[in-house]
């Protein structure tokens, strides 16, 4: 099987993930994707982060309704930091037959580089990448590995779980912003 695999803090999931999740297994003609939330991120130190049982469970409900997405416990159950390498290996483990593409946002391309043993990434995985608006694409041109990357065709998706979360506080309409079904947990969750 060919799977797609969508991680991140989700917080909180919204319609760009879904979108993205959406496009990539069209595109790239996947039999699934894997929605992989993240129990404790290296590069993200956020400590108001809602606990990651919730994002997971927000999550699933989120993507309930679509049979080809998938969501995983794998990157949650860690003390370490969740790093890619080592999550890739606990899924080879789990799907030994399987090809994984993962599918991230532009904005990781620059960033690549400072991942846990990156190298060994660009080797073992395929990426799956979707324009961000907020792209500055002249710092690509001195990358050595994005010949590695996969792009998809499809329109930015102006989204981002910051927007949300400061929607909500602000108490404005998120409605098409996020999955109808969970939309009164998340403001419940971050009207606080």
């Amino acid at each position: 099987m060919k799977i797609g695999l969508l991680g991140g803090s989700f917080n909180p999931v919204h319609n760009g993930h879904i979108e993205l999740a959406q496009t990539a297994l069209d595109s790239f003609h996947l039999d699934k994707i894997l929605f992989l939330p993240s129990g404790n991120h290296p590069l993200k130190k956020d400590h108001s982060i809602p606990p990651v049982e919730i994002r997971y469970e927000l999550t699933r409900k989120a993507i309930a309704s679509n049979p080809d997405f998938d969501i995983s416990r794998l990157d949650m159950e860690t003390a370490e930091p969740s790093y890619t390498k080592f999550l890739l290996m606990r899924l080879q483990n789990v799907f030994p037959h399987d090809k994984f593409y993962f599918i991230a946002g532009s904005d990781i391309i620059p960033e690549l580089s400072k991942w846990y043993d990156y190298k060994w990434l660009l080797d073992n995985i395929e990426f799956i990448i979707a324009h961000r608006p907020d792209t500055d694409k002249t710092a690509w041109n001195k990358l050595k590995y994005t010949s590695k990357f996969h792009f998809i065709k499809m329109e930015p998706v102006d989204i981002s779980s910051t927007m949300v979360r400061k929607m909500i506080i602000e108490d404005k309409d998120i409605s098409a912003l996020v999955p109808l079904v969970i939309e009164k947990e998340l403001i419940s969750l971050y009207s606080v």
